[in-house]
């Protein structure tokens, strides 16, 4: 690890949960950045945001894997950014943690109400509709049996889970912070509908520095009290020319329509890959090749183009894959295009395309749209390429157009 201790470290199980939480900590004008590589020296930043990579691995390897991190990990604070429609390890990685630093308890918050997220007599829903009733139940790695957050945890950790309803968050910081205490379970789940619900939880959270771990998503996160010292922010980045290619790998239907939608106002063409040749371990390397030879002939310098498989039926048990080859298709491009900037939907997308990119780390800049970064490498041969990153379900139809918009300097 570092030599130097930072403020906040941030424990997430994917990338855009990373770089879509610890955008809120940029916005608090702290410093922050994303080890891409564990294996060579941290950056020095006030917030560090470790992406364990962890959420569709089996429980227990889950625990493993973020309990060794945070054995030898320090921070003055740390925040568990978990997804807000609960899938991955939730319960088992916020216990890793409890466990290796020997912390009381952790409060489980997926709300964020600007994403339509809420919790209300402890059923999370996704723009009003029960979570079993929505895409995200039917996950490929992680299909949910429940709407209701604490039984979603006491499935998945075996743990027993307490529950604080929304009038008892609404009585203020240190009334909740004395019930918190109260409870003898190391798991809660906490009500929040609105804002204001987070603000008064991260409140409580502060009174209980030390004993409590805040897991959340961008919700809770936005409104974490930090007595840190922050630097003053940076200028905004000028636009930088050259043509966009946004890459997504996301199945969720809200990407489908915002990629539809994008089509249809900027034009730029869709380049689908042949699976079975992406995916075959003698043709893979051939077909990365043969795409980044497609979208060449199709980019020109204020043009675009996007590369998906979200209408395609994935092969079963290929889906792991799939990143990895896309992200080789982007490295062949790159070393021929002078991009104006990269955008990457999906989290696993976004690994697979970042690990290839040979670049230690990822410095997040500012606020594209709610809960959406625009980050910069930090080093490596594309040193410097905008990565603008985003989680399946978040954003409004028209926000990779919005993207589009911002990453050509055209909306404030």
């Amino acid at each position: 690890m570092a030599p130097f201790i930072p403020d906040l470290a941030l424990i997430a199980d994917d990338l855009t949960g990373s770089l879509d939480t610890g955008l809120q900590f940029r916005k608090k004008g702290l410093t922050t950045i994303v080890p891409l590589d564990w294996s060579r020296p941290l950056p020095p930043a006030q917030a560090l945001v470790f992406n364990t990579h962890s959420r569709n691995l089996p429980g227990e390897t889950a625990y493993r894997r973020v309990y060794r991190l945070c054995r030898r990990l320090q921070a003055r604070a740390l925040y568990k950014k978990i997804d807000s429609t609960m899938r991955g390890n939730v319960g088992r990685e916020a216990l890793a943690i409890l466990d290796a630093r020997k912390i009381e308890k952790a409060v489980v918050v997926p709300t964020v109400p600007v994403m339509g997220r809420t919790v209300e007599k402890g059923i999370l829903r996704v723009h009003g509709v029960p979570l079993l009733r929505t895409a995200y139940a039917r996950d490929p790695f992680h299909p949910l049996s429940s709407s209701r957050v604490s039984s979603l945890l006491e499935r998945e950790s075996g743990e027993s889970v307490g529950f604080i309803g929304i009038r008892e968050v609404r009585k203020g910081p240190e009334s909740l912070a004395a019930r918190i205490s109260e409870v003898p379970a190391r798991l809660l789940s906490l009500d929040a509908v609105e804002q204001a619900d987070l603000r008064i939880i991260a409140a409580a959270c502060g009174l209980l520095s030390g004993r409590v771990l805040p897991c959340g998503s961008v919700g809770l996160a936005d409104e974490l009290q930090l007595p840190f010292r922050r630097e003053s922010r940076q200028p905004r980045r000028k636009f930088l020319p050259g043509p966009i290619l946004i890459i997504s790998g996301s199945l969720n239907p809200a990407t489908a329509a915002q990629i539809e939608a994008a089509r249809e106002r900027s034009g730029f063409p869709l380049v689908e890959p042949d699976l079975s040749r992406l995916t075959h371990p003698r043709a893979s390397a051939a077909e990365a090749r043969a795409l980044a030879r497609r979208l060449g002939e199709k980019l020109f310098p204020e043009g675009g183009a996007i590369l998906t498989t979200t209408f395609q039926e994935h092969l079963p048990g290929k889906e792991t894959s799939i990143p990895g080859v896309l992200g080789k298709t982007a490295v062949h491009l790159l070393r021929e295009t002078c991009l104006g900037g990269l955008v990457l939907t999906g989290g696993d997308l976004a690994m697979g395309v970042c690990q290839r990119l040979a670049s230690t780390a990822l410095r997040i800049e500012e606020e594209v749209l709610p809960g959406i970064p625009c980050s910069t490498l930090t080093d490596g041969p594309f040193k410097g390429l905008r990565v603008v990153t985003k989680a399946g379900g978040f954003g409004e139809k028209d926000a990779l157009w919005r993207i589009i918009q911002y990453l050509r300097g055209k909306n404030a």
